[in-house]
């Protein structure tokens, strides 16, 4: 089984793909833990105003938004080469590690979020292998920027950016500038849209309140939820040992994709612990960075028997998950 899903025909992509589909349409009857709307920000209110008496548009636009970003994950690995070889292996872990989560299958600012979080990793890593001034990390800021329109706490990868400008691109002091600059621009035209056009200043400081605000509710996941969370947290902790040795040895580049990719594991997990009741929505940003961590192990594993096993538990807890 996990030779067939490691190959990269076409059977094997139709498969995946199919296997994104049917665990998105699958949803419980009744959505207790997530209120996608909760950090919603003013453009995607807008966008649930537009389809909010249209349920089949916005499934469709959730699962349009999901699949973009399991796309998103092949393109990552074609540029970066993270795995070895050209695989499909990231977007069906990706698959899974939603489908083990029924209750986020929402259009919500989250999977938005994840989107804008995988094309800012993808400018970022053409970034980081030059030796120059770069000016991407005013775009990549600006795009941070843009995301809290959807998403309210979507500033918190801001702190990726600047830890990569301080620790691995000290002498370029004039990039803390562009990524300053690229994250206030978006935010000052949109203030200057509320103000000169949409003639509502009020608003300003009712978004820029919501932006800055922090709710500390409980968290209240189902049994089953649990379950899935506890194997999975297992199974990153395996598979995450065997990632360190296996990037050890391999290019600069590589090594730097994974740092990158924990940078932002470490950023969405302390915006959970901050705010705890983002969880379970933020599971699809914190599923970005796990997918390839599982699947360097699942994809690379020389023992086909040992990671045979491991993706018979991996898929077995979601398709149990699924059935409760």
């Amino acid at each position: 089984m996990l030779r067939f899903f490691r190959s990269s025909n076409t059977v094997t992509i139709v498969i995946i793909l199919l296997i994104g589909l049917v665990v998105w349409l699958y949803k419980p009857d009744t959505i207790e833990t997530a209120v996608p709307e909760t950090y919603g920000m003013f453009l995607f209110t807008a966008l649930t105003e537009c389809v909010v008496n249209t349920p089949l548009v916005a499934n469709v636009a959730g699962l349009f938004m999901f699949l973009a970003a399991a796309i998103m994950l092949v393109i990552v690995n074609v540029r970066l080469n993270l795995i070895d070889k050209i695989s499909f292996m990231p977007t069906l872990c990706y698959f899974l590690l939603i489908g083990g989560m029924p209750e986020i299958h929402l259009f919500s600012p989250e999977v938005i979020a994840t989107v804008i979080i995988i094309a800012v990793f993808i400018i970022l890593m053409k970034t980081l292998d030059k030796e120059t001034l770069s000016y991407n990390f005013f775009k990549v800021s600006a795009l941070i920027s843009f995301g809290t329109f959807f998403y309210q706490y979507m500033y918190v990868y801001m702190f990726v950016v600047w830890f990569i400008i301080a620790f691995w691109r000290p002498g370029y002091w004039r990039e803390w500038v562009l990524s300053i600059l690229g994250f206030v621009l978006p935010i000052f035209f949109a203030f200057c849209w509320f103000y000169l056009v949409d003639d509502a200043p009020a608003r300003i400081t009712s978004i820029f309140e919501q932006m800055l605000s922090i709710q500390r509710n409980a968290i209240h996941l189902s049994t089953s939820a649990i379950v899935f969370l506890s194997i999975i947290g297992l199974l990153t902790v395996l598979t995450f040992l065997y990632s360190a040795f296996y990037i050890s040895s391999k290019k600069t580049v590589v090594r730097t994709g994974y740092y990158v990719l924990i940078l932002i594991a470490i950023a969405t997990i302390g915006m959970i612990s901050v705010i705890p009741d983002a969880f379970p929505m933020a599971w699809y940003l914190l599923s970005f960075p796990l997918s390839f961590v599982i699947s360097c192990y699942l994809a690379s594993v020389k023992s086909i028997r040992w990671g045979t096993v491991v993706f018979a538990v991996f898929l077995a807890c979601v398709v149990v998950v699924q059935i409760l």
